[in-house]
Formats: structure tokens, C-alpha cells, sequence
């Protein structure tokens, strides 16, 4: 059904969710019927709508390829992959003989399998092995598309060699995103990805409210092209549809000169880390978001500059709020440089505005919210990081708790500079420059050690360093 109405509203490519197909809670076992053995594509070449016999036990592979097929449209669908293995010749192959991945797919509108894509970097899924990591993409008549699934986007591979060496500009990412507020919802995430490396992202996230997996969107390098968010338990899944400009190579809006971006990414730097600045300020405080300890400052007033650094980063703040909107809400600007290891270890370095959960209590500041009435008519922030992997997110809200983005033609954003010339329709409930320091992400020495002093001490000072400017006039 989706597919057809896809094809009439003129969609040349249809991407579907990760765990779409059979869900997400199995074990090992149980999780084997659902499996099909997926065929190297290609090789030969096979459409399972025309060629059923071909490849038995294929029941899914032969429904998504008709699909395709009968909508005459590019399909990319989610799925189990079951490989076979001999544990007497390959001291990989687990103790039942045989290889479970968590898989995409990719049909043309013939039905004919054209790329299988095994996720690298799998989020507590105990039924699934681990592949090898791999660049794979399929080429079409508007581009050549990588693939990419859900948790791999935070990391290295195979998103960053993908964009950034092999100069594939357009993503497909099937996806079963949770939100993690502030700074990890699924469509202020996969927005700064897509805007900072310049590229197509078609993020397709399953629809569960309850679990809050919801959130889909197609983005560009200028950021929102459309999407869909739906955080109401009742409200339905739906399909987003937007017309993108082809595109034959990135056009990334971070600098990716520097040596860093250039692929000596996989040599860790752990011995540079720096800890320049380990205390916190008189007029600041530590506050937990997403299981970091952040150095914040409040706001105080309805418009400052304020500075507050952390470690190697250092973030300066100067905004205006709407006078009628200052005093009913709490607002807060932090800096973070260190390991995040809950859930996963990578390391970041973020400056982030965040409106915290009780107006009361500057200990909620980083904590889930997901409402705001605050309006900023002003804001600017400037970021020094030694990372040039900076994803800059603007995330409003409203009274409901609906997240939103702006639109992507009212502001831009180039190397680490974010400007926005018009108003939004709602409120501010985060701003950030998101920095990921890949290279970090395997170091020990990177957590976060903070002490307050007794006196005011000098302001760090940083050998190498990015600058970032994250800038709007809402």
C-alpha cells in the first residue's frame, strides 16, 4: 500500500524501517525463522518476483521484490540475513554454524537485488553477528546510494570513509531510533548529519510512540527537506515524500582539509588529550545529560554573553529572549569534552543550549524534557573544539511535546557557522554544535574529572583548535 502510494505521489525511491519486517525482540533462536538467505547480488543477477524457485525459503526477499517490481520503484527494506559457516575452516563462524545479520536490502524497479548491507555497529542485538565492516551502495538513474543502518550513524564506518573517501552523496537508513533528549532525537540528529557533510539522508524510523521510536525525515545539505515526527502514543505511522536534488558528490559544510578529516582518522590520539581546564567556575555547575557530566551556566538574564568551557572545548553564548517568554522557563548553556560510554563509547566535544525539565531546579538542566513556550529573537554560539566533526542542531518544540526543525531554507550552516534570518513557528528547546572526535573513541584516558575551586583561576589555553559559530535570528 505505502509503496504504491509512493509511486503516485511520483517517488522514484521507497525506504522502509529497520525491524519493520519481524521486530526487534528475540533472542538468537527465536529470531531464525524470520531469516532468509540472502544471495550476493549480482552475482547473478536475480529477481526474486520473477525467479521464485530460484533461491527456496525466500518468502520475504520474493514479496519485497515484487514490490518493487509491480510499483516500478527502488526499494531498500530491513531484514535477517542467515550466511552459513564451517567452524572447522573459519575460526569466526559461531558455534551453530552459520552468520545472523541484521541486513539491508536494496531491489530496482525490476525486482532484481542490487546491494545487501550488513549493519556494522549493532545496538544489544544479541541475535545478530558483527560483519566485517563494508562500504556497500547501489547506483541508479539519480545518484549513487550508500547504506548505512540506525547506530552506525554515530560512528566512524561506515558513514565517514562512505561520504567523505569514496564521495557517495546520497544515504538510505532504514532505522528503529529511540529518542535520547536532548540531543539525540531522530530528527535533530539525522538533520546535522546530513547538513554537515553535505549530503541526501532518507531516514526511514519505525513507528512505536510507546518505545519512543519515532521520527522520520528526508534531509539534504541544507538540512529539513521533510518529516514527520509523531510522538503522540495515538498518532499514526505515515509516509514522508520530498523531491531532492540529485546529487553526484557531497558538498560537506565542515572543513574537510584538515588533516583529521582526511583519514589518518583511524590513528589514535589518546596521548593529546588535554585536560586545560578541570574546574568549574563560581557562576557554574555540573549537571548529567545523557549520563555526561556537563559544565553548565544558567541563563540569568533575557539577554548576555555568557563563556563556559570544559576540558579542550570552550563555548561562548550571546542570545535575547522575547521578554514575555524569560521567566517561565529555565534555560542553560554547557560544554562537554570526554568519553560517553553509556550505551556505547565515543567520545564528544558539544556546546549546547537546553531548556531544563523543572524551572526550579538547575539540577534538571540536561534532564528529558520535550515541551517549551520560550522564544529567542537572538542567538549565537561559538565553539572551539579540536574535532572538525561538528553537527550543528536546532530543535524546537511547542507546549505538546511535537519536536520540530526549521526550515531548511531559513538558515545556513558552512564549516561551523549556523545563521537563520526568519523567526520560528515555535519555541526553542535545544540548540548545539554536536562534535564527534572519532579518533578518541577507543581512548581510556577521556572521562570527565572536574573539581570546584575556592577561587576564580585563568581560562584554558588550546594549541589546536576548530572554531565554531553557531548563529540565529529567530
Amino acid at each position: 500500500v505505502q509503496a504504491a502510494e509512493a509511486k503516485k505521489q511520483g517517488a522514484d525511491i521507497l525506504v522502509f524501517p529497520e525491524d519493520g519486517i519481524y521486530g526487534f525482540t528475540f533472542t538468537r533462536e527465536s529470531v531464525y525463522n524470520f531469516l532468509e538467505n540472502i544471495p550476493t547480488p549480482l552475482d547473478p543477477e536475480w529477481s526474486p518476483c520473477n525467479h521464485p524457485d530460484l533461491h527456496p525459503d525466500t518468502e520475504v526477499l520474493h514479496e519485497l521484490s515484487c514490490i518493487a517490481k509491480n510499483n516500478s520503484i527502488y526499494l531498500v527494506a530491513n531484514m535477517g540475513d542467515k550466511q552459513p559457516c564451517d567452524i572447522g575452516i573459519d575460526p569466526k563462524c559461531p558455534p551453530d554454524g552459520r552468520y545472523q545479520y541484521n541486513t539491508d536490502i536494496a531491489f530496482d524497479p525490476n525486482g532484481t537485488i542490487i546491494a545487501r548491507y550488513h549493519k556494522y555497529h549493532l545496538f544489544f542485538e544479541e541475535q545478530f553477528d558483527t560483519p566485517d565492516a563494508e562500504i556497500v551502495y547501489f547506483d541508479t538513474p539519480f545518484g549513487r546510494f550508500g547504506m548505512m543502518v540506525c547506530f552506525d550513524v554515530l560512528f566512524l564506518e561506515p558513514g565517514l570513509p562512505m561520504i567523505l573517501k569514496n564521495q557517495i552523496a546520497n544515504i538510505v537508513f532504514p532505522t528503529a531510533w529511540m529518542d535520547a533528549l536532548p540531543l539525540l532525537s531522530a530528527i535533530g540528529f539525522h538533520s546535522s548529519f546530513a547538513r554537515s557533510l553535505g549530503v541526501n539522508f532518507l531516514a526511514a524510523d519505525i513507528h512505536i510512540p510507546s518505545n519512543r521510536m519515532h521520527g522520520s525525515g528526508i534531509y539534504n545539505p541544507d538540512g529539513m527537506k521533510a518529516f514527520y515526527y509523531g510522538a503522540a502514543p495515538e498518532s499514526p505511522a505515515k509516509l514522508v515524500v520530498a523531491e531532492l536534488d540529485v546529487m553526484d558528490k557531497p558538498r560537506p559544510a565542515i572543513d574537510v582539509t584538515t588533516s583529521d578529516a582526511h583519514f589518518d582518522l583511524y590513528d589514535s590520539s589518546c596521548d593529546g588529550i588535554s585536560k586545560s581546564k578541570d574546574y568549574v567556575e563560581r557562576d557554574e555547575f555540573l549537571s548529567e545529560l545523557f549520563h555526561d557530566k556537563f559544565t553548565f551556566k544558567i541563563l540569568e538574564a533575557p539577554n548576555d554573553r555568557v563563556r563556559v568551557c570544559q576540558k579542550e572545548v570552550c563555548c561562548i553564548l550571546s542570545y535575547t529572549i522575547l521578554d514575555a517568554s524569560f521567566r517561565d522557563e529555565l534555560f542553560a548553556f554547557g560544554a562537554f569534552d570526554g568519553l560517553h560510554t553509556y550505551e556505547g563509547q565515543y567520545y564528544f566535544q558539544i556546546c549546547t543550549l537546553v531548556k531544563c525539565a523543572d524551572p526550579t531546579n538547575r539540577s534538571t538542566c540536561g534532564a528529558v524534557t520535550d515541551t517549551s513556550t520560550t522564544m529567542f529573537t537572538h542567538l549565537v554560539i561559538e565553539a572551539e573544539m579540536t574535532t572538525p566533526f561538528i553537527y550543528p542542531q536546532v530543535v524546537l518544540s511547542d507546549e505538546a511535546g511535537e519536536l520540530s526543525l526549521t526550515d531548511a531554507e531559513t538558515w545556513s550552516f558552512q564549516t561551523a557557522s549556523l545563521r537563520t534570518n526568519s523567526a520560528p513557528v515555535k519555541p526553542l528547546l535545544s540548540a548545539a554544535l554536536f562534535g564527534r572526535h572519532y579518533k578518541r573513541d577507543n581512548c581510556t584516558n577521556g572521562s570527565v574529572s572536574i573539581t570546584i575551586p575556592y577561587c576564580q583561576t585563568a581560562l584554558l589555553a588550546i594549541s589546536r583548535l576548530v572554531t565554531g559559530i553557531l548563529k540565529l535570528f529567530l
